[in-house]
C-alpha cells in the first residue's frame, strides 16, 4: 500500500514540474525519456487498481421476524444491547398458547412421575394397605356368605312354619273323630249314671228335714254337676272347627308360605352379593400381587409411550409459542428496532435487527462485473472510512458472491474483506473504501 502512496505522489511532481515550466517558458519542456518512463509506469500501476466502496456489517447479522403474525405485546430488548444466544427479543399477544404449554408440561411432570413410580416398585406402606383391601375383601366375601346362609334359613323356617300352619288346620279340621264321638258319649253315659245313682239315694232321705246337710244331698249336687260338664265337653268334642277358626288357620298357611316367597326373592341378591365379593377379593389378590411382583415390561413400555406422548404434545405446545416470539438465534448486539409493542407483526418483514458486533466485516456494494475476473480470495486489501479519515486499514478478500447484484443498472459483485485491527468506534453500516491491487 505505501507503493501506491509513493506512486500518487511522483504523479503529482511530475504534473507540478510541467506547470513550472510552461509558466516561465511559455512552452513545456522536453520531457526525457526516464521521465516519461516512470510517468508511464505510474499511470499503469493507478489505472492497474479497483476501487470499489461498501459498507461495515457483522460476520454473522440477521433481520428478524416471528414465524407467526400477530399483535406485538412487548418488545424485551433496546438498540444497542447485547444478547445471549435463546433471550426473547420480543413476543406477540400469546397468552393463551402459554397456558397450554404449561398444561402440556404439566401432564409431562405428571406422566414422568408415575413412571418414576413405577419402576420404583411399591413402598412397604402400599404393600400393607393392599394387604389390608385383601383382609377387608375376604371380610366383605364371609359377611356376604353368612347373609346367603341366612336367607336360606329363612327359607326353610318360613316352610317349617307352613308345615306348622297346615298341620294345625289339618287338626282343627278333622274333629271330631268317631272315637272322640264314642269317648265323649261314655262319659256323658256314666255321669248320667251317676247322677241316677245319686238321685236315688237323695229320694230316699228327701222327706228328712236335714237332707241338705246329708251326704247324699252333696253327691247329687256333685252328680249333676259332672253330669253338666260332661255334657258341655261332648258339646265341645262334637262341635268341631267354627268357619272362623278354619279361616284363621288358612290364613296362618297363606302368611307362611308368603314368608317363604320373601325369603326366597332375597336369595338373587345374596347370591350376587357373594359373586361381588368374591370379584372383589379377586381384584384385591390381584393389585397386591401386581406390587409384589413390580412393573412389568409391557408396563414399562405403556408408561415409557405416555411420557413421550406427553413430551411431544409439549414439543408442540411449545412450537406455537415460539412461534410468536422473536429469539436471539446467536449472540450478537441489537442494531436496530422497528416493532412497538400494540403494532401487527408479519412473518418475513424484519421487526428487529440483530448482529455479532465483535466480529466486524466490509461487504462491497460497487464492484464491477469487469473487475470481479481480476480479483481472488486471499488478496490483500486497502481500506478506509469516511468516520476515521486519514485512517488506513489493511484487509484481505475472504470470499467472492458467485452471483451478481443490480443497482441502477449496474452488474456488481459482493466482495466480502477482512479487516485487520478495526478502530472500535466504527460502528455497523458505515461507509468503506477498498483499494485493491491485483498482481497483473
Amino acid at each position: 500500500m505505501k507503493k501506491i502512496v509513493i506512486i500518487i505522489i511522483v504523479v503529482i511532481a511530475v504534473a507540478a514540474g510541467g506547470y513550472w515550466a510552461y509558466q516561465n517558458f511559455s512552452a513545456p519542456a522536453e520531457v526525457s525519456p526516464a521521465e516519461a518512463a516512470a510517468a508511464e509506469q505510474a499511470q499503469a500501476e493507478l489505472d492497474n487498481i479497483i476501487w470499489a466502496s461498501g459498507n461495515l456489517v457483522p460476520e454473522q447479522w440477521a433481520g428478524l421476524s416471528p414465524a407467526a403474525g400477530g399483535s406485538v405485546a412487548a418488545v424485551h430488548v433496546a438498540e444497542g444491547e447485547y444478547v445471549s444466544a435463546g433471550d426473547v427479543l420480543a413476543e406477540l399477544d400469546n397468552a393463551v398458547l402459554k397456558s397450554q404449554a404449561a398444561v402440556s408440561q404439566a401432564a409431562v411432570t405428571e406422566a414422568e412421575a408415575a413412571r418414576a413410580k413405577l419402576l420404583a416398585g411399591a413402598t412397604a406402606a402400599e404393600i400393607d394397605a393392599a394387604n389390608a383391601e385383601v383382609s377387608a375383601a375376604e371380610a366383605g366375601l364371609e359377611l356376604a356368605q353368612t347373609q346367603v346362609q341366612e336367607v336360606q334359613q329363612a327359607v326353610e323356617a318360613a316352610s317349617a312354619q307352613v308345615a306348622i300352619a297346615q298341620a294345625q288346620y289339618n287338626e282343627l279340621a278333622s274333629h271330631p273323630t268317631q272315637n272322640e264321638r264314642v269317648t265323649a258319649q261314655k262319659e256323658i253315659d256314666l255321669a248320667k249314671a251317676a247322677l241316677d245313682q245319686a238321685q236315688a239315694a237323695y229320694n230316699v232321705i228327701r222327706g228328712n228335714p236335714h237332707a241338705g246337710a246329708m251326704p247324699e244331698a252333696l253327691a247329687l249336687q256333685q252328680a249333676t254337676t259332672a253330669y253338666e260338664a260332661a255334657q258341655a265337653s261332648y258339646n265341645a268334642r262334637t262341635q268341631g272347627a267354627t268357619p272362623q277358626q278354619l279361616a284363621v288357620a288358612q290364613a296362618q298357611i297363606a302368611a307362611a308360605r308368603q314368608q317363604v316367597e320373601t325369603a326366597r326373592s332375597q336369595i338373587p341378591a345374596a347370591e350376587a352379593g357373594v359373586k361381588s365379593a368374591e370379584a372383589q377379593v379377586e381384584r384385591a389378590q390381584a393389585a397386591l400381587k401386581a406390587l409384589q411382583d413390580g412393573a412389568t415390561e409391557e408396563d414399562k413400555e405403556m408408561a415409557d409411550a405416555r411420557v413421550l406422548s406427553a413430551q411431544a404434545a409439549l414439543a408442540a405446545a411449545e412450537a406455537q409459542v415460539q412461534q410468536t416470539q422473536i429469539v436471539a438465534p446467536f449472540a450478537g448486539q441489537v442494531g436496530s428496532v422497528f416493532a412497538r409493542p400494540g403494532e401487527l407483526a408479519t412473518p418475513g418483514v424484519a421487526a428487529l435487527m440483530l448482529g455479532d458486533t465483535s466480529k466486524m466485516q466490509v461487504e462491497t456494494t460497487d464492484l464491477r462485473e469487469t473487475d470481479v475476473t481480476r480479483v481472488e480470495p486471499g488478496m490483500p486489501v486497502e481500506v478506509t472510512f469516511d468516520a476515521l479519515p486519514g485512517e488506513r486499514f489493511t484487509g484481505t478478500i475472504v470470499r467472492i458472491a458467485p452471483m451478481s447484484t443490480i443497482d441502477k443498472g449496474s452488474t456488481n459483485y459482493t466482495v466480502i474483506i477482512a479487516v485487520d485491527d478495526l478502530d472500535p468506534n466504527l460502528r455497523w453500516g458505515m461507509t468503506a473504501f477498498v483499494n485493491i491491487e491485483p498482481d497483473n
